[in-house]
């Protein structure tokens, strides 16, 4: 079986970083945390729990976290991305890695929304959620039911399709488009959130703004491209 390893991108996430990493090395063979420019102790979290470390002198944003966490990998391994706040369950790691296993997918998608509305998500950012999905959909040529999400496994021969073009949260709808692009088979599993550790430091309503814009700027771009 294949290496796995999990890549969390984490901003001042000192408060549940630990378990987290504790919770993750029970389904993988290493984490690699990418501390973006945090100014708490997370890199100092990350390190006494047994993860690797990669540190941005300053945020860059969870695009180019992602983008050191990929570039570091040069095995074969299945990578899992999974956010250092708490919200994922690492328990939930041999779902989403099971279709790379069994049924060569290359891109699972950890979805909250695939057996309908998730009760704990707030009805305002499930909306801004629904639209964000169809620009995504309709942009990349896919049918996902939550195009945000931060929970995923990657096959070994998905890591060099990836642009990281986009530095912020609109990474996630990027990287769906680019395997799209390339022709890799990507499904969706069920996962669960807990939205009682929310740690985004974004308005909602901003951050949906801004992701729309960039889906739909990549879109022409790689209109005009073709």
């Amino acid at each position: 079986m294949e290496n796995i390893v999990a890549i969390i991108p984490a901003y001042n996430e000192e408060d549940e970083l630990a378990n987290v990493i504790t919770k993750t090395l029970k389904y993988v063979d290493k984490v690699i945390v990418v501390d973006d420019g945090s100014v708490d102790r997370t890199a100092e979290v990350a390190i006494g729990a047994g993860a690797e470390l990669i540190s941005h002198s300053t945020n860059l944003g969870k695009g180019e976290a992602l983008k050191s966490g990929f570039k570091v990998i040069k095995d074969d391994s299945i990578i899992v991305t999974i956010d250092g706040d708490g919200q994922h369950n690492p328990d939930e790691i041999p779902i989403l890695i099971k279709p790379i296993i069994e049924d060569g997918a290359d891109l699972v998608n950890g979805s909250r929304y695939m057996n309908g509305p998730e009760e704990n998500t707030p009805s305002y950012r499930r909306v801004g959620q629904k639209v964000l999905d169809i620009a995504t959909n309709i942009s990349a040529g896919i049918s996902v039911t939550d195009s945000q999400s931060g929970f995923r496994a990657f096959s070994s021969k998905s890591k060099d399709c990836f642009r990281f073009k986009g530095t912020g949260f609109g990474i996630e709808s990027e990287m769906l488009a680019d395997a799209a692009e390339s022709g890799l088979k990507i499904v969706e599993v069920p996962i669960t959130v807990r939205y009682d550790v929310d740690g985004s430091t974004k308005d909602p309503i901003t951050h949906g703004v801004g992701v729309l814009f960039n889906i739909t700027k990549d879109k022409i771009i790689r209109t005009i491209k073709k």
